[in-house]
């Protein structure tokens, strides 16, 4: 197997050794009649983690959206049943596109996929929602903009599994543009690790990582944000917030900011913050009135709304506040 990506303190390569299982259901896309689904992928993998998912997928598809495509009805796939699949995703130039890929799958051992490319000049609105309920997953999603490319990108980690995601996104044309948002909610004794990468390899590129995650029960998150501006990306921007809210003694968390930064022209930060549910937060709420457990709750969705603010349907909004109510119920009984 060739190398596996940087994780640091999530241990990808015992993860991999769970065996992949086969899909026994396809993946099911929804969108306009001018946008294209075909089998397969057609690239092949970039390092050992790829290589895995390729062997572990059941089934492989590719989506077309044609160039200078300007349809309102979103990409809408969705995982399949059982099993692991990947995704890719072509956008054509100047093409604008909302994108929702939706995984609830089970099995044991499951790889999961979506590679997004994005030409020069298009615009992509993508939301990535996670409630699987397998034994152990690993999930790669990653992104590649060309040339003033825009993506906005929203990622819900709602999944009972444990395992590890990995997020990257390459900003390899100049002005390239990317903001990606990741709300997590962690319960039981799941340990989850995300590792999100933002990597400005052109001039005048702006990325931007804003993770936050909230962590009951016994469950263990690691947050790790890797920027990296490439030498020769003259006028680029790199931030990164990665914060994380424990609600239970036994909770762990980890916020790890990394910036690797090889070229002098250009702006770069990171915040990182691993805590604990503020009294006097909740001591203000029960002063007006709310039960303890509804002052907590309140408090959490406030706190993981910085990392779902860019969600706009609000029957899957809905559906995340849901389940963070069952889970401190949960939790709280």
């Amino acid at each position: 197997m060739r190398e596996l990506p940087s994780t640091p303190k999530i241990a990808l390569g015992r993860m991999l050794r769970r065996a992949p299982a086969a899909a026994v259901l396809p993946v099911t896309v929804s969108a306009d009649a001018a946008v294209t689904v075909t089998p397969g992928l057609g690239i092949e993998a970039q390092d050992g983690l790829e290589d895995w998912l390729l062997a572990a997928a059941g089934t492989a598809v590719t989506v077309t959206v044609p160039e200078r495509y300007a349809g309102t009805t979103p990409v809408e796939v969705v995982g399949p049943a059982d099993g692991s699949a990947l995704v890719r995703v072509v956008v054509g130039p100047h093409a604008k596109v909302t994108i929702r890929d939706t995984w609830k799958t089970t099995g044991e051992g499951l790889g999961l996929g979506v590679w997004l490319e994005v030409a020069e000049g298009a615009t992509v609105s993508w939301l990535t929602y996670d409630s699987l309920a397998a034994t152990a997953v690993v999930a790669q999603h990653k992104a590649t903009l060309g040339a003033g490319a825009s993506l906005n990108w929203t990622v819900a980690g709602f999944s009972k599994a444990s395992g590890a995601s990995l997020i990257t996104t390459d900003l390899i044309g100049d002005g390239a543009q990317a903001t990606v948002n990741v709300g997590v909610l962690a319960s039981g004794v799941q340990h989850l690790g995300y590792t999100t990468r933002m990597t400005n390899y052109a001039r005048k590129s702006v990325g931007h990582i804003n993770q936050r995650g909230v962590i009951t029960g016994a469950a263990h998150l690691i947050f790790n944000g890797i920027g990296h501006i490439v030498q020769g990306a003259q006028g680029a921007d790199n931030q990164q917030e990665n914060r994380v809210l424990m609600l239970a003694s036994q909770a762990r968390g980890d916020a790890n900011p990394i910036l690797l930064i090889d070229e002098n022209d250009v702006t770069a930060g990171h915040a990182a913050s691993v805590t604990r549910v503020y009294q006097a937060q909740l001591y203000y709420l029960m002063s007006r009135g709310l039960s303890r457990a509804l002052a907590s709750r309140l408090v959490i969705r406030g706190f993981l709304e910085a990392g779902l603010a860019e969600i706009t349907d609000r029957r899957l909004k809905q559906e995340l506040f849901d389940t963070i109510d069952e889970t401190l119920v949960t939790t709280d009984a």
